[in-house]
């Protein structure tokens, strides 16, 4: 059997990761399908064979014949974290609660204080990672269930998708009360692991397992609701087939009452169409120039003349006249790039700035604070400070 060469340390997976992040981008986005050709790959790796061999080599993803595929556990990694996972791992949580039964153990017979402490700490994460894996498998479930009712074309294979996946609620339903039974039974551990961030986690864990008891309550209904209607649905179907069969045979009127039900309805498919009126918006009549196409084509449609119109009266001159109204701003763009060009601090620039206008000493205190807020990742606020006619600032420099 061929060894796979691993990787040393996380700053090399993490580098090989970057470096072929468009391939795995390429490769998860068509995780489902079972023909990824290698020809695909080596136009995303600017046809070079060595960087496939060495994803290979160290395991990330593996070749078939003239196909690749990226190997499971990196698969599990994106669709944990990217939360696209599908599967309802059960199993994960049967294993934390053997694992959290065991260290328990391990701290109430231990005697050496340091180990007592890792323990300790062992149960908090296991209790948080049962938390966080039952409501992420409650999530996982109730999009499972929407899923399997509402794609899945087969009615037996939806039927048993369906309760497939009920016998997992009830398998996370199990395992949330095993859990609680454990923190129940276990006194002596948590009287003596009486640490504030111990008390705490056992406390989310509670919130988490009793908002899970409502979703599974929830998903309980939903379950028995899809299966309901699956059935009347596969009912109605056998109904509509035994109808068309005694039709083909001509004795559908004979051996039914198929005429008598549909005289005595009056289904709302059969009525006439209600006829609405719809206002349209003034706005839009103004400014749509497709609004007024519309418009047009109708009054075509019913003769309708457009109707003359009286020229409106001439403008005043006094609106033709150009006013030049002039507004003490400053450019506050230009007055950065001015203060990052030379070395002096903020507030000293300010006050120094040659301006168009002249300026307040309220006017310079309000620009210096806008150039500090608008640029405070740019700058460099020093502990030092300066004082100007009565008013302390601190020293700013550009970096």
């Amino acid at each position: 059997m061929e060894t796979l060469s691993h990787f040393r340390t996380i700053e090399e997976l993490v580098k090989a990761l970057d470096r072929e992040k468009i391939l795995f981008r390429d490769m998860f986005e068509r995780r489902k399908s079972l023909t990824y050709r290698t020809d695909f790959a080596m136009e995303l790796v600017d046809y070079r064979r060595e960087r496939i061999q060495y994803l290979i080599d160290h395991g990330i993803i593996h070749e078939n014949g003239d196909f690749l595929e990226m190997e499971d556990v990196y698969v599990q990694f994106f669709e944990e974290v990217l939360d696209m996972n599908e599967e309802i791992s059960v199993s994960s949580v049967k294993e934390y609660l053997d694992s959290l039964r065991e260290n328990i153990n391990y701290y109430l017979q231990e005697t050496n204080e340091s180990r007592k402490n890792q323990y300790q700490s062992n149960v908090r994460k296991m209790l948080r990672r049962i938390g966080l894996r039952t409501l992420k498998n409650i999530i996982d479930l109730k999009r499972n269930v929407d899923t399997a009712y509402k794609q899945e074309p087969n009615y037996k294979i939806k039927k048993t998708r369906l309760v497939n996946l009920d016998e997992k609620r009830k398998s996370i339903k199990v395992l949330i009360h095993e859990c609680e039974r454990l923190m129940d039974s276990e006194v002596v551990f948590f009287k003596m692991a009486t640490d504030p961030e111990m008390q705490r986690t056992v406390m989310d864990v509670r919130n988490d397992f009793t908002e899970a008891d409502h979703n599974l309550l929830e998903i309980e209904h939903q379950v028995i609701d899809y299966i309901n209607q699956i059935e009347q649905q596969s009912l109605l179907f056998k109904k509509i087939r035994k109808l068309k069969y005694l039709k083909d045979q001509l004795t559908w009127r004979e051996d039914t009452n198929i005429v008598r039900t549909l005289e005595s309805r009056h289904p709302l498919w059969m009525e006439n169409r209600p006829y609405n009126r719809f206002f349209l918006s003034i706005d839009m009549l103004r400014s749509s120039e497709e609004a007024y196409n519309i418009v047009h084509k109708v009054a075509g449609q019913n003769i309708v003349q457009r109707l003359a119109r009286t020229e409106a009266e001439p403008l005043d001159e006094i609106f033709m006249n150009e006013n030049i109204e002039e507004v003490n701003a400053v450019n506050m763009t230009e007055l950065w790039n001015a203060f990052k060009a030379q070395g002096n601090h903020l507030f000293a620039f300010i006050k120094d700035y040659p301006y168009k206008q002249r300026h307040t000493l309220g006017e310079y205190i309000i620009l210096f604070c806008q150039m500090a807020t608008l640029h405070s990742d740019e700058l460099r606020i020093t502990d030092d400070y300066e004082q100007y006619d009565n008013i302390e600032y601190a020293l700013i420099y550009a970096n």
